[in-house]
């Protein structure tokens, strides 16, 4: 019975894993036995669309070191952007840019999807990378100097760009302060790609009551902000948060302030 593209790129997963653990052993996975394994684990995609992920990975097994494997993973993710993007392809947003230039201090090319397309794309992202990762409804690809967006967060990004206010005591409030932090966050994986997800998180946090004042006025710039922190901030995985993050701590970019975040 043939696999579904969803199950076929969870057994992907699985022997990409296993791979990967491995190497990461600093044991020899030589290239015959990994296109083998590949063939009789994973086998050909049930969909023409995702023979560029099988077709990277053959290429991967190829330079089979810890770093050449990070990279083959990385090439895959980029194949599945283009999978899932060629029938309805993702809209740049140039405004985006700005934001994330003059938050964070880079200017990355920022894709806004249509839900059509951004569904079945995030379900076989979060198999290959983990639910943890898109959870902030993100992606950025640090070689293209890339980040893809959810199209709800674009959503929000559009309407604090026509400089509308969200209306009190109602749910954009909270979604206008995920998304500057869903974008600033990855703006800061660009910035440096070491960066782990908690201190990304962090400072994207950060990143709210600047920009929020800056287009909607300083008075409501606290209320989205407090948000962020007192919303969005304890929702997400622990991976996503820390203990530093906090008003005075390591991880407070402006320690000489009483505000927060």
């Amino acid at each position: 019975m043939q696999p579904t593209e969803a199950e076929w790129v969870g057994a992907y997963e699985a022997w990409s894993d296993e791979i990967d653990a491995t190497l990461g052993a600093g044991r020899t996975v030589f290239r015959a036995a990994c296109v083998a394994t590949f063939d009789d684990e994973v086998g050909s995609p049930p969909t023409g669309r995702l023979e560029p992920l099988a077709a990277t990975t053959r290429r991967g097994c190829a330079e089979l070191t810890p770093a050449g494997w990070r990279r083959t993973q990385e090439d895959v993710v980029r194949a599945l952007v283009s999978a899932n993007s060629e029938p309805l392809p993702p809209r740049r947003r140039p405004a985006l840019t700005e934001i994330a230039s003059s938050s964070v201090g880079v200017r990355p090319k920022v894709y806004c999807w249509s839900p059509a397309a951004w569904v079945p794309f995030i379900e076989h992202y979060a198999t290959l990378r983990g639910g943890e990762e898109v959870s902030l409804k993100g992606v950025a690809d640090t070689a293209r100097n890339r980040i893809d967006l959810d199209p709800s967060v674009c959503s929000s990004l559009g309407r604090y760009l026509r400089g509308i206010r969200p209306s009190k005591l109602s749910s954009e409030n909270l979604y206008l302060a995920e998304a500057l932090s869903v974008l600033t966050h990855q703006a800061e994986h660009l910035k440096a790609p070491s960066t782990s997800e908690a201190v990304a998180e962090c400072r994207a946090l950060q990143y709210v009551r600047p920009l929020v004042s800056a287009t909607l006025g300083p008075e409501v710039a606290t209320e989205i902000a407090l948000h962020a922190w007192e919303i969005a901030y304890p929702r997400l995985p622990a991976s996503f948060r820390s203990p530093g993050c906090r008003d005075g701590g390591p991880l407070d970019r402006n320690p000489g302030s009483s505000a927060w975040p």
